[in-house]
């Protein structure tokens, strides 16, 4: 097979995976809360938003609205950034391996979830999007201390700022890639290219900088919130089993997240019946560059854990496990013969099929919220309890739990406004005086924080309202009609003067 084929053979493989998992999430009932949250962001035309920084949703917002408000363009918006990713993975490995080597660096990732139930899962969200610049930022470092190209810096420092403007998490690359330079390449920091490039990145995110000053941080409340955070207690030995066990655990989730990963190189050793422990064809320098990126972003992340005694979650870690085809083909190198490429190409076809056919028998069986919703019939339920009570006024505002929320702006034809949740600080977003004049619905899972959750994003909520809750129960039926009960509670406060 020579070099156009096998290119060829990688550019339809990497496109037949971004069609496959673009086309098996149409057969969903709801995006994920996670898409939908990505689309309010976009709606706010704010420098920052009330979790993340706001490049998920100036990307998923615009896209949706092209698209007529279809699902499809978050679905595939998902996916490209899963292909740009590969791209960038296969560019970077050019550097060190072969050409099919290089390839199947790329393919071997058809194993690892990240790249495929997850994609599924959760459609588009700020992890996905670093599944591209995470690689597309290393390989332009790359480039750059190699070529000292002006053009190449301002390519790092935009993808840089840019992955800032997505999630914070870049900053564990852009560590390790700093790690790099004081280990091998000190001479960069008495060159010009690198603080072109920190000007860039710089000038990319400045103005979300200075709306989260102008803010008090608020937005970093959500980080420590979910990682349920014990910052405040800065005493080692407190809470020694989370500093250890949350780690761990995450150290874990990476690790079953690549197995399949592995066995599939392990296979393909026995086929080629090779394998060795070291690579001489590849310098020192470029093994500290490899073994920088793939293992420095994970360890450091961890590290927080330890620190701060707050759990860390295993998706915080998946833009970092791009890398793994790239370190297990450059320190533990099969040498391919003739069939050993084909065979590694049938291999990844066979994981492709086997990942979707296993996320499709999910898909039948499952009965899951946060796929099968049966928004329909419970909106329009709840739309005329609104009506009747509140003498048809118009429904401007939703709040409560995620995963009903969102789907009652996005599936609903009245489209009312979810109000954020800010973490206590006061919300930029919304205007309360409105909110009051307006009235709300408030929807949870539990019945005991309807109150407590009505006055949180109601601030202006007169002390001696009563809220009244209401109850409503709906079930959830597979493919072969095994049904599930979902209950959860409502509350509709009218318009202040009702």
């Amino acid at each position: 097979m020579n070099k156009k084929q096998m290119k060829n053979l990688f550019y339809i493989f990497i496109i037949l995976h971004a069609l496959f998992w673009t086309m098996l999430q149409t057969l969903r009932h709801v995006m994920s809360i996670d898409a939908m949250e990505a689309i309010s962001w976009g709606e706010l035309l704010s420098f920052g938003t009330n979790k993340h920084p706001p490049f998920t949703g100036w990307l998923a917002a615009p896209l949706y609205n092209i698209f007529g408000h279809h699902e499809f363009a978050i679905y595939l918006l998902g996916s490209l950034c899963v292909l740009i990713g590969f791209i960038y993975i296969y560019k970077l490995a050019k550097n060190f391996l072969s050409e099919e080597k290089a390839f199947c660096s790329v393919m071997i990732l058809e194993a690892c979830h990240y790249y495929t139930y997850s994609i599924f899962l959760d459609n588009f969200n700020c992890n996905i999007i670093l599944l591209a610049f995470f690689p597309a930022a290393a390989y332009y470092f790359y480039k750059s201390i190699h070529k000292n190209k002006v053009s190449d810096w301002i390519f790092f420092g935009l993808t840089s700022g840019l992955a800032f403007l997505s999630k914070y998490q870049i900053i564990f690359l852009l560590f390790a890639l700093f790690i790099y330079l004081l280990l091998e390449n000190r001479e960069q920091f008495k060159k010009k290219g690198i603080y072109i490039a920190f000007a860039v990145g710089l000038l990319t995110v400045l103005p979300h900088l200075i709306w989260v000053f102008k803010h008090d941080f608020f937005c970093l409340a959500y980080m420590f919130e979910r990682a349920e955070s014990k910052f405040v207690e800065f005493v080692l030995w407190k809470n020694i089993f989370d500093r250890i066990f949350y780690p761990l655990k995450f150290y874990a989730d990476q690790i079953l997240a690549v197995c399949g990963c592995i066995a599939m190189y392990i296979l393909t050793a026995i086929q080629a019946k090779n394998i060795a422990f070291w690579n001489k064809n590849i310098s020192k320098s470029d093994k500290t560059f490899i073994l920088t990126i793939a293992f420095v972003p994970i360890i450091a992340q961890g590290f927080v854990g330890i620190i701060s005694s707050s759990r860390v979650p295993g998706t915080w870690g998946s833009m970092m496990m791009g890398f793994i085809g790239i370190v297990l083909f450059a320190f533990l190198p099969i040498n391919f013969k003739e069939n050993t490429y084909k065979f590694f190409v049938k291999l990844s076809f066979f994981a492709m099929a086997g990942m979707l056919t296993a996320v499709g028998t999910f898909l039948i069986t499952q009965k899951k919220i946060f796929i099968s919703l049966p928004y329909e019939k419970i909106f329009t339920e709840i739309n005329s309890q609104w009506d009747f009570e509140t003498n048809n006024a118009p429904l401007k505002y939703v709040a409560g739990d995620l995963k009903y929320i969102f789907a009652y702006r996005y599936y609903n034809d009245k489209h009312p406004k979810v109000i954020l949740d800010t973490f206590g600080y006061k919300s930029p977003f919304e205007n309360h005086d409105d909110i009051l004049k307006s009235g709300a619905i408030i929807i949870l899972d539990e019945e005991n924080d309807l109150d407590k959750i009505a006055r949180d994003r109601m601030v202006l909520l007169p002390k001696d309202y009563k809220i009244n809750p209401k109850n409503y129960t709906y079930n959830i039926c597979n493919k072969f009609n095994s049904c599930k009960d979902y209950e959860f509670y409502y509350a509709i406060i009218p318009p202040l003067n009702q």
